[in-house]
């Protein structure tokens, strides 16, 4: 039989283990697609060198998973067709958000470097040609790409033929709504509510029923359970209700939100083929075989600029004028970071800032108003706006994207000549966007280093800035997610938490203070009677709690890379601010200070600051700083760094953190030592 050709250089078709190995293989990933398979050719394929090519996917028990499995096998067969050996690879990767509110959360991050492991020893070992990687879960593909890149990485020092990649998004799924049926099993609760949960329980009822939805109507059926204006019963009654409206592909996370920005990112790193990238229906045959097609010619041909790495590599200032333009996703700070770091770019916070200071937020998903994650799919199945192309296009009109970067279809200059223009109903021109900045900044102070500040996702970016811009918050301390969650599942737990803590005049003078330091019309200064001054703490507490004048910040140490593996922190209200050295919630809608570093394991100030501590907050100057009040109603100091780090329960609160790190799984814990920090991605660190 003729062997291949030499050029390949390819170890495996010269020993007798993979011929054995393989044939099998391939013969059942042909079999599931439907497909006879036929012995002869797939040896000739295989003797010939032909590409083997891997078709990598989420497991049974993987959200965005969920009606891809006819997509899964088509891929199969176009790779087959197009004379290529396919073989089917499942990526296994924890779910983020049936870990929140456990220990399990502090998993989910982490498990990126898990997955690239895996990845790489996969294509190095099996000696795959390429992958095209079917998914929607953000640190999933991104694990995977950051695998790819490494296995590129040591093909081309071996001087092999390059890895190459290609990713298709999961479907969009339909969203959930209530039905009128369903909304009636909520009317005996609502004439026992009060104005302002009726409200919010019918503003919640009309949106679509996403995850963070569900989350909200529970929680305020157990607020509902505590005012005892409903009987147990009657509450598991509804949640179930609830929970079989939500129960359905369309609710879970490759139709959320923050999926839209997921899609459009990786699609701008060129890895993902015309009408993939937001289809909510299998994608077309004809847009599916081409591609594949294409891919199968980059291997034949070692078109090494179109590698995994050299797309990444090309694209990374691309991908983060898209971040941007799609909103300023803080997982995404991380990604692309992590990213740079495996292609060997340095792309840092400071980097990926500069980029929201100059390109806008252009793309708008908003469920309360029907603009959701589907509805866009919907319009562009209807040709109303080209996904990523139009996106690229409307960036390239002000030269904030390199149009010459290449994609697998082309450059982007060649893809974006067909894409439709902006028509201000998903995707805004850079005439009128969206909203000047999507809402996102660096911040320092003497609380730290570095971190990321983020307006949250709903509401004016403005009014947002207007409410919390230079006021002082008292701090409500948490060492780790477990004790976070402890009083989240106690009523009032967290102000109660910083009640117990601060004085009469902590209160007052705060709030005093704050009323000189903003629009005081705004802030309710002008409504208060005279004699506040003379109320007591419980009196005053309940006034301003009342009116949303009590300024909390929920701090949360101890959640970072090397502590805890950077968990998400969801905190219930979303209405105030959080601060953290892991990550917030995107659904977070107050003001979120995330990213911190240094984190509190390594010494960084935020692992000094208490419970009823003042925290002064200046977004203009992108300020954090623990204050002290200079006297009585006097005004504000900022206290010192170096009085800040000599706090004596410092230290103490190291050895807590380092005392929950051990609770941690052993084969996780290994990793905590082993990444860089926030600011770096969280990369692997590789001795030099």
């Amino acid at each position: 039989m003729k062997m291949h050709s030499s050029k390949f250089k390819d170890p495996l078709i010269s020993r007798a283990q993979p011929v054995a190995v393989i044939l099998p293989l391939v013969e059942e990933s042909l079999r599931s697609a439907g497909v006879s398979p036929n012995r002869d050719l797939i040896l000739d394929y295989f003797m010939n060198a032909h590409p083997r090519i891997a078709v990598i996917h989420g497991g049974d028990d993987h959200p965005p998973n969920l009606g891809m499995k006819d997509t899964i096998r088509r891929v199969i067969r176009f790779i087959w067709a197009s004379e290529a050996l396919p073989f089917e690879m499942v990526q296994s990767f924890p779910c983020e958000e049936l870990a929140h509110g456990t220990d399990a959360a502090q998993y989910a991050l982490m498990a990126r470097n898990l997955c690239a492991a895996s990845v790489a020893a996969q294509m190095e070992v099996h000696g795959y040609d390429a992958a095209i990687v079917i998914g929607a879960c953000d640190k999933m593909l991104v694990g995977n790409l950051r695998g790819l890149v490494e296995s590129d990485y040591a093909r081309q020092r071996r001087a092999r033929r390059p890895v190459f990649a290609m990713v298709i998004p999961s479907l969009v799924g339909r969203e959930a709504r209530t039905t009128i049926e369903d909304r009636s099993r909520f009317e005996p609760l609502r004439v026992r509510m009060s104005e302002s949960d009726r409200n919010e329980l019918d503003d919640l009822l009309a949106r679509p029923l996403k995850l963070d939805v569900y989350a909200a109507i529970k929680s305020l059926l157990d607020r509902c359970f505590h005012h005892r204006i409903i009987q147990d019963n009657e509450k598991d009654d509804l949640e179930r209700v609830m929970a079989r409206c939500a129960g359905i592909p369309g609710a879970n996370c490759a139709a959320s939100d923050a999926s839209v920005s997921n899609r459009l990112i990786v699609a701008s790193l060129g890895l993902v083929p015309r009408h993939c990238d937001i289809a909510n229906k299998p994608v077309s045959d004809l847009h599916l075989s081409g591609p594949v097609k294409r891919l199968v010619s980059a291997v034949h041909k070692r078109e090494r600029r179109v590698s995994v790495s050299g797309l990444i590599r090309s694209n990374l200032s691309n991908a983060a004028a898209v971040w941007s333009a799609s909103g300023g996703h803080p997982s995404w700070i991380l990604h692309l970071a992590y990213l740079a770091n495996a292609v060997g770019k340095k792309l840092e916070v400071g980097d990926l800032m500069k980029r929201a200071r100059q390109v806008p937020q252009i793309l708008s998903i908003e469920n309360a108003n029907g603009n959701s994650a589907y509805a866009m799919s919907v319009e562009a199945e209807n040709g109303g706006n080209s996904g990523i192309d139009t996106v690229m296009r409307t960036l390239s009109e002000k030269r904030w994207i390199e149009d010459r970067a290449v994609t697998l279809d082309g450059s982007w200059a060649h893809r974006i000549t067909d894409a439709r223009s902006a028509n201000g109903v998903f995707i805004h021109s850079t005439m009128t966007p969206y909203s000047r900045t999507c809402g996102i900044s660096e911040i320092h102070g003497n609380v730290c280093a570095g971190g990321v500040v983020r307006l949250g996702s709903n509401g004016s970016i403005a009014d947002k800035f207007e409410r919390f811009n230079r006021k002082v918050f008292l701090a409500v301390t948490y060492l780790g997610i477990r004790s976070l969650q402890a009083d989240l599942n106690v009523r009032d737990g967290i102000s109660e938490r910083l009640k117990r803590k601060i004085t009469r005049d902590d209160l007052y003078d705060s709030w005093k203070l704050n009323q000189g330091n903003g629009s005081a019309e705004s802030a309710g200064f002008h409504h208060a009677p005279p004699e506040i001054a003379t109320w007591n703490k419980a009196r005053l507490w309940n006034y301003l709690a009342e009116r949303g004048l009590l300024n909390i910040m929920v701090i949360v140490a101890g959640a970072g890379p090397h502590a805890a593996g950077m968990p998400e922190i969801q905190v219930a209200g979303n209405s105030g601010v959080v601060m953290t050295d892991g990550r917030v919630s995107l659904s977070h809608n107050g003001i979120s200070i995330a990213h911190v570093v240094p984190e509190a394991f390594d010494g960084g100030p935020i692992g000094s600051i208490r419970t009823g501590d003042w925290i002064f907050l200046d977004l203009a100057k992108n300020e954090l700083h623990v204050v002290r009040r200079k006297g009585r109603r006097a005004g504000i100091k900022i206290v010192s760094r170096k009085d800040l780090m000599n706090r004596p329960d410092r230290r103490k609160r190291v050895h807590e953190i380092a005392r929950q790190r051990l609770e941690l799984i052993p084969s996780f814990r290994i990793l905590l030592d082993s990444v860089s920090t926030a600011e770096s991605g969280v990369s692997p660190k590789v001795p030099v």
